[in-house]
């Protein structure tokens, strides 16, 4: 108890350590990642596949995220390490770039590092961002920087604060479609405030749209091409669970949406309540422009949503969808707080206790789960041991066995076999926006990787498909099982895969 007393004290007199304490965090995020597992999340495994092309689009989520995956497994190397980095790096910017938005509305010194704590203690960022999320943490990095050129246009309007804005706009664009509703309920939350609306009537405002079309228009240009392949698969996940009663769909969609704002706000509202106390309840009353902007703001956000929802027809909204647009909240009541004069430093430091256990405690959880998952009967997919199993191949095969290419059956085989194999060029039957496999590269040695049952040696007939329509023989190809041991189960499972070499000796 003592060395909590003498943190919080240290706390309370220098706010500004919480940054350091979160970019600690994100350190240990990174190397926990890399520590815990080569076994690959949903997400996490589609990135590591994708990052080989540098590409308009990728299928239904714009490519914002895919390029700066893209950049930096090319310079570092296929990886986890990559992977995580990436992440845990737009994460910190997101935090940061709050921050910074937060400073430039709040008279109080030590409210913006609680403004951080708040975006941290968001499920999306904490937990489900951890677990596995790519193009969503782009989204809400974008958030915060759009938010800060916001607010920076808003109170010291200049040429650099209109083209930041319109560059936000832009990447969070192209990072997810749903992005658009923040700059739409941001110009709609300015439009009661005489003061504020006549930014909207600037010059300035007109190169800052030039900026954010030129980012978006190459993408935008794809998707008119691409139109089923970019927009089909978010609408059927909003649709997952349609009984095809329409008024019935969507009051079921709204009331996913309020369940989803409550799970994602609640954590944020209970922290604030631990840290400030009444002052949080007593301040819930005071008003200033800043705090009316910024709730009609975060208010617009979800009518739209709402909005949205409604008119397709959605039956589920899910937290990562309205978290860029509850990042609001930690700003709108570091703002209650401080017209309200509350005081700060210490509730302050105190909002950084549970904060980092949440956080920290959900990095250790994901670690410990791993391990004890075998233990109960459970197998993570980190602990699928899809990279052991094409090592194990390669090494059998012995000394430059490493295949032009493989061929993998599902998207879990592809990733792994860019981790075990970085060098071969990987295909994916499904992923249609791949370039072809050259020519050259499809007449020297390949390799193909299934999942499959235990003494069952047969090459899928979705494989075998593929493999005609690229003119490479599937007759007298000798396909054989390996079965692996699942990651952390002590020999105890095992999974079973297939392969079989192409144009092999």
């Amino acid at each position: 108890m003592r060395a909590m007393r003498r943190i919080t004290d240290a706390l309370s007199r220098r706010p500004d350590v919480v940054f350091w304490l979160i970019a600690a965090y994100y350190v240990v995020a990174v190397v926990a990642r890399v520590l815990r597992s080569e076994g690959l999340q949903t997400d996490e495994g589609e990135q590591l596949f994708q990052s080989q092309f540098l590409l308009m689009g990728y299928g239904r989520q714009p490519p914002f995220y895919n390029w700066l995956q893209y950049g930096a497994i090319h310079v570092l190397g296929p990886s986890i390490f990559a992977l995580s980095l990436v992440k845990n790096l737009l994460l910190l910017l997101c935090c940061l770039f709050y921050g910074l938005a937060a400073r430039l509305v709040l008279k109080d010194t030590a409210l913006p590092f609680a403004a951080m704590l708040g975006v941290v203690a968001l499920p999306a960022i904490s937990v489900l961002a951890q677990r596995d999320l790519s193009h969503a943490v782009a989204t809400m990095f974008a958030v915060s920087l759009f938010f800060y050129a916001y607010l920076l246009t808003l109170t010291r309007p200049s040429l650099w604060s209109y083209l930041l804005t319109g560059m936000a706009v832009g990447i969070g664009v192209i990072s997810k479609y749903n992005f658009v509703i923040v700059p739409l309920a941001a110009l709609l939350a300015i439009l009661p405030e005489t003061e504020l609306r006549k930014r909207l009537f600037d010059w300035r405002l007109i190169p800052a749209l030039v900026l954010a079309a030129a980012i978006c228009v190459p993408h935008m240009l794809w998707v008119l091409q691409n139109v089923s392949t970019a927009t089909s698969g978010t609408i059927d996940a909003m649709r997952a669970d349609a009984t095809g009663n329409p008024m019935l769909d969507r009051l079921t969609g709204l009331f996913m949406l309020l369940v989803a704002a409550l799970e994602s706000a609640l954590p944020i509202l209970a922290f604030f309540l631990i840290a400030f106390r009444r002052d949080l309840i007593q301040a819930w009353k005071t008003e200033t422009l800043w705090t009316r902007v910024i709730g009609r703001a975060l208010l617009m956000s979800l009518v739209l949503v709402g909005l949205i929802g409604i008119g397709f027809g959605a039956t589920t909204i899910s937290q990562k969808w309205l978290s860029p647009f509850l990042l609001l909240l930690p700003l709108y009541l570091c703002l209650k707080l401080d017209a309200a004069g509350a005081e700060t430093a210490r509730p302050t430091a105190r909002l950084a206790w549970p904060v980092s256990l949440l956080a920290f405690g959900f990095v250790l959880y994901l670690a410990l789960g791993n391990l004890v998952g075998p233990l109960i009967g459970r197998q993570p997919k980190e602990n699928l041991p899809s990279v052991p199993f094409i090592r194990q191949v390669l090494a059998e095969r012995g000394l430059g066995a490493e295949p032009a290419y493989i061929i993998a059956a599902d998207p879990a085989l592809a990733a792994a076999a860019r981790l075990a194999a970085p060098e071969a060029r990987i295909v994916l039957p499904s992923f249609t926006q791949a370039p072809p496999l050259e020519a050259s590269t499809a007449k020297a040695q390949g390799l193909v990787i299934w999942k499959a049952e235990p003494d069952k040696a047969e090459l899928p007939e979705s494989v075998r498909t593929f493999l005609a329509a690229l003119g490479l023989p599937s007759v007298g190809l000798l396909p054989a099982v390996l079965t692996v041991p699942y990651l952390f189960s002590g020999g105890r499972d095992k999974a079973s895969f297939g392969y079989a070499w192409i144009g092999a000796s």
